[in-house]
């Protein structure tokens, strides 16, 4: 099935498009082919509808029914002599009862023929569920394989709209074109070859008709596929201003501004409404279009007969057949429309699955054991945009096992970056970066992370139980396991005042818990997981004094045999380290103890006289 995904251009030509989403139906060929099958059956049934409703209505208005055939080179054929027996009403066949069971024969091919559309169509809306799920799984997938510049540059809403919109269009009309493609042609060809035995000028005549029918499809379809388009772009937009509204609620109450989101809405959501209308205006069109061509041939069957002196019940049988195929041309007629459309929703998802992953874990990569946790950065260079000053450059720095280092620097130092880069987030423009002397390139990147545990300065908790946001660090963790990890991170004692205990859910992103809270059980998931490496961004910000104060004391027992690495601006979290970095624009200024740097560097001693000052 990969093939598929890894041959040909995205937004190649429709045959290439659909065997990629058919390549999904392959674990469920058995489901697909039991409906394919009873569609097709169901379509045959159409030209058996036709057969027993002229033999029954022969049978019932002129007391028998005419089953001849047209066969070339043999000519007419008379299959009623064969079957005199059960296609005649005469004598005492002519009752009442008899009659009217006679009649039901067309009900039970009507129902027949909707069973067998029921099976056909739960089939494949089965198989339709299961390749909605693995297109969902597959994107979504390749989604969290993209590094941060991926996410940098995307919009999470038009990311949701791809796995959760545009997989459903894509195999629903799928689906759609794999039943509209078996069972409409089968119903259509039906009764075509039964007319046609029965009567082959009459249909030769409706063969001129239909191509004149398929105009319409043909003109309108180019437009339906731009409208499509447009469709899932604006649904895209409309998707991102609900998200971006409701995650930035407290930006938006505290500046007063639910007028101004309100609007924003109402301009996207008009937007989809007048693209839906247009696209629905397009698609509609088309039916009264083949409709009125159609009539054309009703008109010439209706003087055909007139000319030839049908009989009354033939005709009728006739124009109840035409009839009964009227849904499957319509349906058939709009077949370009649902593929244009879905040809729309499905070059975003090839598109996104064929873009290389920016970080990629080299072949037969590294599953690495407890790791001792020194790291080298060996005159790393990296930048977030093309062109622009790189974020850390000519870096060189060693981290020993077992230490405890501090990170100083203005804003725009590099600070974060370096952790970003010891996490493999981004590969380095230049030089490597190496943990116990392996070049992270050639390490499995779970295998890097597991060896990592980190408390980032962008708190963010899992609309969930207290519970299960620690656990989060350690999924195989007991319970005593959390609540030790709480108890140490000093989040224990109000995590039991809570309503619910550890069952309580924190709301969306924790907004149920103050700064504090929310930081102590970010810092309980971290130690859970029992890495050797511990990374601090800003850990303690938001921290009150006698809390920090337990925090750090307990830090002093979890950082043997560990190697941490901080960022702090608190002094009070700097002077707990062993070694000092200070950065700036990018690169190693200094590094050493805090009574060292005092007397040797002036930007750690600026740094410090002016939270000192700040304290006073």
């Amino acid at each position: 099935m990969e093939s598929h995904l890894q041959t040909g251009e995205s937004g190649g030509n429709v045959a290439q498009l659909y065997r990629r989403i058919f390549g999904y139906v392959a674990p469920y060929r058995f489901r697909f082919a039991m409906g394919l099958v009873t569609a097709l059956l169901a379509g045959a049934s159409t030209g058996a509808l036709y057969v027993a409703l002229k033999s029954v209505t022969g049978l019932v208005l002129r007391g028998h029914a005419d089953l001849s055939i047209n066969v070339p080179i043999l000519g007419t054929v008379d299959v009623t002599k064969w079957a005199s027996p059960w296609l005649s009403l005469e004598g005492e066949w002519q009752t009442s009862g008899k009659v009217a069971a006679l009649c039901m024969v067309v009900p039970f091919f009507v129902l027949l023929r909707g069973t067998l559309d029921f099976l056909a169509n739960t089939q494949l809306a089965w198989v339709e569920q299961r390749i909605t799920l693995d297109l969902r799984r597959k994107v979504f997938s390749r989604i969290m394989e993209r590094s941060l510049e991926f996410f940098n540059k995307r919009r999470s809403a038009d990311l949701i709209q791809t796995v959760v919109g545009m997989t459903s269009v894509c195999s629903n009309a799928g689906m759609t074109l794999a039943q509209d493609l078996v069972r409409r042609p089968a119903a259509v060809l039906a009764v075509i070859v039964v007319l046609f035995i029965s009567d082959p000028i009459f249909m030769g005549f409706s063969f001129i008709v239909f191509p004149l029918c398929m105009l319409p499809v043909i003109i309108f379809s180019r437009r339906v596929r731009k409208s499509g388009k447009n469709e899932q772009t604006i649904a895209g937009q409309i998707m991102g201003i609900l998200q971006e509204a409701f995650a930035g609620i407290r930006v938006v109450k505290s500046h007063a501004r639910e007028a101004h989101e309100l609007q924003r809405f109402t301009v996207s959501a008009t937007a989809v409404k007048d693209t839906a209308l247009r696209l629905n205006r397009l698609v509609e069109i088309v039916g009264p279009l083949v409709e009125s061509t159609a009539s054309l041939g009703i008109a010439g069957g209706l003087f055909y007969c007139w000319w030839r002196h049908v009989p009354f019940d033939e005709f009728m049988a006739r124009c109840l057949a035409l009839v009964a195929i009227y849904p499957d041309v319509k349906a058939l007629s709009r077949t370009q429309m649902v593929m244009q459309r879905c040809r729309a929703a499905s070059d975003t998802i090839f598109e996104l699955l064929h873009e290389p992953v920016e970080i990629q874990n080299a072949p037969n990569a590294l599953q690495l054991g407890k790791v001792r946790g020194e790291i080298s950065f060996e005159n790393v260079t990296y930048g977030y945009q093309p062109g622009a000053a790189p974020a850390v450059r000519g870096l060189t720095l060693r981290f020993e096992p077992g230490k405890f280092y501090a990170l100083v620097g203005e804003s725009g130092a590099g600070k974060s970056t370096t952790l970003s880069l010891l996490l493999r987030f981004y590969d380095p423009t230049s030089g490597r970066v190496l943990l116990d002397g392996h070049d992270l390139k050639d390490i499995a990147q779970t295998s890097l992370r597991e060896q990592i545990a980190i408390v980032n300065q962008d708190l963010f908790l899992f609309h969930d139980t207290i519970e299960s946001n620690i656990r989060y660090g350690r999924l195989d963790a007991t319970l005593d396991e959390v609540r030790e990890a709480a108890r140490i991170a000093r989040a224990d004692e109000f995590i039991l005042k809570q309503p619910q205990g550890y069952a309580t859910v924190v709301g969306d992103k924790g907004c149920n818990l103050s700064g504090g809270q929310l930081q102590r059980v970010t810092i309980a998931r971290a130690l859970l997981r029992h890495a050797p490496i511990l990374l601090l961004d800003e850990a303690t910000s938001n921290l009150d004094p006698d809390t920090e104060q337990a925090f750090k004391d307990a830090l002093r027992v979890l950082r043997q045999g560990r190697t941490v690495i901080a960022i702090a601006h608190r002094f009070s979290t700097i002077l707990e380290a062993d070694q000092i970095v200070v950065m700036d624009q990018g690169a190693v200024l200094d590094m050493g103890t805090h009574e060292e740097l005092l007397g040797r560097c002036p930007v750690y001693e600026r740094l410090y006289r002016l939270q000192f000052a700040a304290t006073q």
